[in-house]
């Protein structure tokens, strides 16, 4: 009976991710895609109201989006259902106001093709292989009071201003009927929509107070999706990095002490998070390829060194990068922002496809818990497995792992993973390397969490790298380990 319960693994620590949260950790990189009458009116909050009639692509190709995507090497793609506009882009029955109303659309019913860009966009997400997610603004324009609509007046778009608790009539039933149709939406041959993130964006540029049902959208979201992560400023699943240029700081802690109702966090301690917090709450960092988050043609791409600086400073210290690239007004991937992802990918395989590790290289630990090495060992860290860890018995919470290379090499980065099934627990690790005869310390860091990606500022002569854990708030459990570069004489 003793062997056994020195045997079990180390009991979860506080907060742990759901299901859903574990999956969407390992999506890692994906696309927003900002598309709508912004596109056509060269706005980025639709302040114009223009009628539907100003959506007008020439060449919509939603499978060409998604092939972009699946190229670059990107998980998913997150569109805009409805921005701030109001404009829905799919055949809502909610309001006149969609594009559906459009001469586009109608062109293309008239023609047996399909105008409803949501469902246009999943199909051709499903058939690329790439996740699908949705953004649906709270804050409507269309329906706000306090914004002018003067090009609408007289139309059959000037609808009633119910956004705002002083308004008339419900807004929040408006929300969640639209949540409720996008939610249950199926594709044209029947089967439904999967749903891998919905995002509920907070922004707002009206002094119009709108108090949201949130509990109510969140249980029509967990009821109709329950793989489903919910982004907002601060949860349910997923928070905000705090900034939108795609990094965090150096310390990022997967938990947070606040949800989505109560005050909300300042950006420098949304990039933080707060360790050991209630809630187990990872955040996503968002940035935009060009200047704006709509296509705008005098703007141009960032370059692969820029994208390749945010993969590092994003998912390098444990947070999701959503890269957003929009659709031009061909209804397209615009080619320089096509080519720009390809050679961010080719860039990104390059740095990364130079592992100096694999199952069967010698691997130590200073301990291994219930001495079992086949549960807990060394070994676990290299041997490609996500359901493996190396870990130690429970009242050790600094420790020692050392790989032999086998030869020597020349070293530029490390990746280094807790096995976060289990929870966040280390504060305090040094990855070394062992140089003229000692140990020289590379790397000292604070969080680990999902993925650490360290870059060394000068490439080091080595045969023998160690990560060293000088903190932790209970055993640790580091799942993989890994050193790039390349061997000493092979180029």
């Amino acid at each position: 009976m003793v062997v056994f319960a020195q045997l079990a693994p180390p009991v979860p620590y506080l907060r742990t991710p759901s299901s859903r949260q574990l999956a969407w950790h390992r999506l890692e990189y994906y696309a927003f895609v900002h598309f709508g009458p912004n596109t056509f009116s060269n706005e980025e909050w639709g302040r114009s109201q223009s009628t539907p009639d100003v959506f007008k692509p020439t060449a919509l190709d939603t499978d060409q989006w998604a092939k972009s995507f699946a190229d670059a090497g990107m998980a998913g793609m997150i569109l805009t259902a409805k921005h701030h506009d109001g404009m829905a882009l799919w055949d809502t029955n909610t309001t006149t106001y969609k594009i559906g109303n459009g001469s586009w659309a109608r062109g293309r019913v008239a023609k047996g093709l399909n105008a409803d860009v949501v469902q246009m966009a999943a199909a051709s997400a499903k058939r690329y292989g790439i996740k699908f997610g949705i953004y649906l603004s709270p804050w409507d324009i269309h329906r706000d009071p306090a914004m002018p609509k003067t090009n609408l007046s007289g139309t059959p778009y000037d609808e009633p201003q119910i956004f705002g608790d002083a308004s008339p009539g419900d807004y929040n039933e408006l929300y969640a009927r639209q949540l409720t149709e996008l939610v249950t939406m199926r594709l044209s041959d029947g089967s439904p929509i999967e749903l891998f993130e919905l995002w509920l964006d907070g922004a707002s540029g009206s002094d119009t107070v709108q108090t949201f049902g949130w509990t109510r959208f969140r249980d029509i979201i967990r009821q109709q999706q329950p793989d489903a992560v919910m982004w907002g400023h601060q949860g349910v699943d997923a928070r905000w990095v705090g900034n939108e240029d795609g990094v965090t700081v150096a310390t990022n802690w997967h938990t947070i002490s606040r949800t989505q109702d109560d005050a909300r966090y300042s950006g420098d301690q949304l990039q933080m998070g707060v360790r050991d917090g209630k809630y187990w709450t990872p955040a996503e960092a968002d940035a935009r390829i060009r200047t704006g988050w709509f296509f705008h043609a005098n703007e141009k791409p960032k370059t692969s060194d820029a994208l390749m600086d945010m993969y590092l400073r994003s998912i390098g210290q444990s947070v999701n990068f959503l890269l957003d690239v929009p659709p031009d007004t061909t209804g397209q991937i615009n080619k320089d922002d096509g080519d720009v992802l390809l050679k961010f990918k080719a860039q990104r395989d390059v740095f990364l496809n130079r592992t100096l590790l694999s199952p069967g290289a010698i691997a130590y630990a200073s301990s291994i818990r219930g001495g079992n090495s086949t549960l807990y060992g060394p070994a676990n860290v290299i041997d490609d497995n996500d359901s493996t860890y190396w870990a130690m018995d429970d009242k050790e919470t600094t420790g020692t792992l050392e790989i032999d290379l086998g030869s020597a090499c020349s070293v530029d980065a490390v990746i280094v993973q807790e096995y976060i099934n289990l929870g966040q627990r280390v504060g305090g690790y040094t990855i070394d390397g062992f140089v003229n005869g000692a140990f020289k310390t590379l790397v000292t860091g604070t969080s680990l969490g999902y993925k650490r990606i360290h870059r060394l500022s000068t490439r080091i002569e080595t045969n023998r790298v160690r990560l060293r854990v000088t903190q932790a708030n209970a055993t640790p459990s580091i799942k993989s380990f890994q050193v790039l570069g390349e061997r000493k004489g092979s180029g």
